[in-house]
């Protein structure tokens, strides 16, 4: 960022700090977002602000709650503390009872809690002061997701030359959505105290520009700019990518290990399936579909074997106990009335999985079963074309990675009928159209990677700057 600073604001941290027989270790921790801007972090030797959340976290950082990652020639992490009670007002109430469920259009699921509300207020503000006491007047600070919408105008308020941008990493809802939150208004206003927003896709750049234009602002939708308060902001789409080499690259023992994979399953044909365990995923939808797939096709039993992986997620939440539950029961219905002869239609594990897990069955899937509700962007999409050689991939139309992945199989998953026919038209697919569908979307996935992502997001960022778009 030349003679200026990158402070970059999250609410996850890039490393962890844990003790491993009575010593500890920093451990780098997974995600795309580490794995995309902890190089560039590296490089400008900025200040990473996140949440510090490991088990010895606070025995390792200095006065100001610093340490530098991962070694001695690192960066500077900064990091938040969060009390149990913090964590129950700011992150699993309102930024996952009230942001999440809203922006993913799940009105009902939302519980709009006073207590919340000034939860998330109180630690955006804390993020704000830890962002303030490293920035100087014109370093660049770029803060992440939904959990900081607070923060850009927190800080704007301190100081006016600090340069700001947000990456919304969710989808922003239509307005219909989105103006039942009580406080909708102040949102909206404090991310607009950033002089550069991006979002995934087009869709959600829409949505925002027409929920910003509600509240008063003026919109010009050929620049996608947004003047309010005196203030204007550019706001675009950059949709993020993933590594791709380091999903692409085969380690020598792949096909042993994809080998493995087929004989364990004792099927001709694998679909494959990996979420984390969220309403918004389609999971009990996808397992329907499944269901209706040995039903319609009776062909396929003994022959095709969905294995399917889901993350745990939010543990202690009775919504998500009870979809573990149904998910079970679903699972064991369907498996008592079509398992024969030691096959078993669905294999299911409720695990986390390392990408190093993750690669042999990207390799092994003939088909990759992609089918959220609805999703901000869905990387395993990506992931499994980079790794995929000759699979299938079914998308729903309502992930995030659609809009630019057209040569996957697009679904409704509400419509199960649907998807039961696309998954038999997947299984079918001479490989000629195999071949040639994965080939231009590898290029795709390929071209717009993770590191793609990033240098397009600084460049436009400090574009604004250059071209005077943004007034100091």
């Amino acid at each position: 960022m030349n003679n200026n600073r990158l402070i970059l604001v999250s609410n996850g941290e890039p490393y962890a700090h844990e003790k491993k027989n009575g010593k500890i270790k920093c451990i780098k921790l997974a995600g795309g977002l580490t794995t995309g801007l902890d190089p560039l972090m590296q490089e400008e030797k900025g200040v990473w602000v996140a949440w510090g959340r490991g088990q010895a976290d606070f025995e390792v950082v200095d006065e100001n709650s610093k340490v530098i990652v991962p070694d001695k020639d690192g960066y500077e992490l900064k990091r938040i503390k969060l009390s149990k009670k913090d964590i129950a007002g700011f992150y699993h109430g309102f930024s996952n009872e009230i942001l999440w469920p809203i922006c993913h259009s799940f009105i009902e699921k939302a519980n709009f809690k006073r207590e919340y509300w000034d939860a998330y207020e109180r630690i955006n503000q804390r993020y704000a002061e830890a962002a303030l006491e490293e920035a100087n007047a014109d370093d660049y600070i770029w803060i992440h997701d939904y959990h900081l919408a607070l923060v850009p105008e927190l800080i704007r308020q301190k100081n006016k030359k600090t340069r700001l941008a947000f990456f919304w990493h969710i989808p922003w809802p239509a307005w219909e959505s989105f103006r039942t939150i009580p406080w909708r208004n102040i949102l909206i206003r404090q991310i607009l105290a950033s002089d550069f927003i991006a979002f995934h896709t087009q869709s959600y750049v829409k949505n925002f520009l027409n929920c910003a234009q509600k509240i008063g602002a003026e919109i010009d939708r050929k620049k996608n700019t947004i003047k309010f308060n005196g203030h204007q902001t550019k706001v675009t789409a950059i949709p993020l990518g993933v590594d791709y080499q380091s999903f692409a690259v085969k380690s020598k023992d792949m096909d042993q290990k994809v080998k493995k994979i087929k004989e364990l399953y004792s099927a001709e044909k694998l679909i494959f399936g990996v979420d984390r365990l969220d309403y918004t995923k389609g999971i009990l939808e996808r397992l329907q579909a499944v269901d209706h797939l040995f039903e319609k096709h009776p062909e396929y039993i003994k022959k095709v074997t969905l294995v399917q992986r889901v993350s745990p997620s939010r543990t202690g939440v009775e919504e998500y106990q009870d979809m573990r539950e149904e998910i079970n029961r679903t699972i064991g219905d369907i498996n008592g009335r079509y398992q024969r002869d030691g096959w078993t239609p669905i294999k299911y594990f409720h695990q986390f999985m390392e990408q190093d897990d993750l690669l042999p069955y990207y390799n092994a899937a003939d088909v990759a079963l992609i089918t959220p509700l609805i999703d901000g962007m869905n990387l395993v999409a990506k992931e499994y074309v980079a790794a995929s050689n000759n699979g299938m991939l079914i998308l729903s139309e309502f992930a995030g990675a659609a809009e630019a992945m057209k040569d996957a199989l697009q679904v409704n998953p509400y419509d199960v009928e649907g998807v039961t026919e696309t998954i038999h038209q997947a299984l079918e697919m001479p490989e000629w159209e195999k071949t040639e569908r994965m080939h231009r979307l590898k290029e795709k996935v390929r071209k717009y990677d993770l590191n793609w992502w990033r240098d397009l997001f600084l460049k436009e960022w400090k574009g604004v700057y250059e071209q005077k778009i943004i007034h100091k």
